[in-house]
């Protein structure tokens, strides 16, 4: 194919196909068609495009790319057809290119209509493929090719990127202090692979503990009973912070045990799949997002082959909290990640809980990245607790999606 020269692209509600089809093609001119609702999007989408691209690439004036009304078919077709006369570029060569798969379906009809109008070719006109279970994202052509995008050089992306692109700000957890190992996580696992009402039980002493101050954290952790309740590396590593009064390391180590551990296990165990290739792991997404800070949280997020994988954990047993839980985290990676997103829960929901949930969103979600859910089964596969072998089977399984 011959290089890019201009590439037009239709600025959507989720930017990420737009940024990564404009760094696998490498054009000289980037032309932003957006509508009065995306302006915030496309503002984003030129400034992370600029600090990945650098000098390479010139941002046509925003006067010629508006578009105030997306419904507005004719303003739609002029707009295109002037970016896509050959006429309207530098001198040089190369080809003008449109993608349409952001924007509304009324935009992307009537963008391509208008570039075949203005000559554009059928190889020059594409839309990003990120939906094929198993496989990365594809860009296709209309003439019928197609292309992966782990074939362009330099096409990635990472959760910090993924969040701006939104206008989010990324704050990831902090440590620790003393850090996290897996005989924690361990620790507290056991007993609840024993019985699953153990779950219910840290849960309690960790709402009994965040009510209280530091002092009386501190009396708590020092009192017969606990011991019978906290796991002994749990409690050690809890009264080592509270004897430090580093009240941040005994909010941490309380929810830790409330339920936080399992986003720390769920972590080791992606990791244990020495996937291929490796995947960014985020446990503990913070981000914050618009000018009233608004809360933006995931569990766990993964990076993998330009794809994002975003899990909600939960250590309750109940259809309906899970249900909620499931749901939100689809709908959050939906919105963050479009096709190149898939959504899963992590909780300690028996059999039928689990099969009924994934029933429940299977009604809702008809598609490739339908959001998946673990359960207690599966997270007793995955342990290695007392020399089991683990078998991440379906866990991997899922991340190859």
């Amino acid at each position: 194919m011959p290089p890019t020269k201009r590439l037009i692209l239709l600025v959507g509600s989720s930017p990420l196909p737009n940024f990564l089809t404009c760094l696998a093609l490498e054009p000289n001119e980037v032309a932003l068609v957006y509508t009065d609702q995306t302006q915030p999007a496309r503002d984003r989408l030129h400034q992370k495009l600029e600090e990945a691209m650098g000098q390479n690439v010139k941002f046509l004036d925003q006067g010629s790319t508006h578009i105030p009304d997306a419904t507005d078919c004719r303003r739609v077709r002029e707009i295109v057809e002037a970016l896509a006369r050959q006429e309207g570029t530098d001198s040089g060569g190369g080809s003008i290119h449109l993608n349409y798969t952001g924007g509304t379906k009324v935009m992307a009809a009537h963008a391509r209509a208008a570039f075949e109008k203005a000559g554009g070719k059928p190889e020059n006109a594409s839309y990003l493929d990120g939906g094929q279970s198993g496989q990365p994202p594809i860009l296709r052509r209309d003439n019928g090719t197609s292309e992966s995008l782990m074939d362009f050089f330099g096409v990635s992306f990472d959760l910090e990127t993924l969040l701006a692109l939104h206008g989010a700000t990324l704050t990831e957890r902090s440590e620790l202090d003393p850090p996290v190992s897996l005989e924690d996580e361990d620790a507290i696992l056991g007993p609840i692979l024993d019985d699953v009402a153990n779950a219910g039980c840290f849960y309690d002493e960790k709402c009994k503990l965040g009510e209280m101050n530091l002092n009386q954290v501190k009396r708590r952790l020092r009192e017969p009973d606990i011991e019978g309740i906290i796991p002994p590396t749990v409690l050690k590593k809890l009264r080592q912070a509270a004897d430090n009064r580093n009240r941040r390391a005994v909010t941490g180590w309380i929810d830790f045990l409330g339920g936080t551990w399992l986003e720390y296990w769920l972590g080791r165990q992606i990791e244990d799949l020495a996937l291929d290739p490796t995947p960014a792991v985020t446990v503990g997404v913070n981000a914050q997002r618009g000018p009233r800070r608004a809360d933006l949280e995931v569990d766990v997020a993964v990076i993998r082959s330009l794809r994002t994988y975003f899990i909600s954990c939960t250590t309750d047993t109940r259809k309906g909290l899970c249900k909620s839980k499931l749901f939100e985290v689809a709908l959050r990676a939906r919105h963050l990640g479009g096709d190149l997103a898939r959504a899963a829960l992590v909780c300690l929901a028996d059999a039928p809980t689990t099969e009924a949930l994934r029933a429940d969103v299977a009604d809702v979600w008809e598609a490739s990245n339908t959001p998946e859910v673990f359960g207690l089964d599966d997270v007793r596969m995955w342990s290695d607790i007392g020399g089991r072998h683990p078998d991440r089977f379906r866990l991997q399984n899922w991340l190859e999606s």
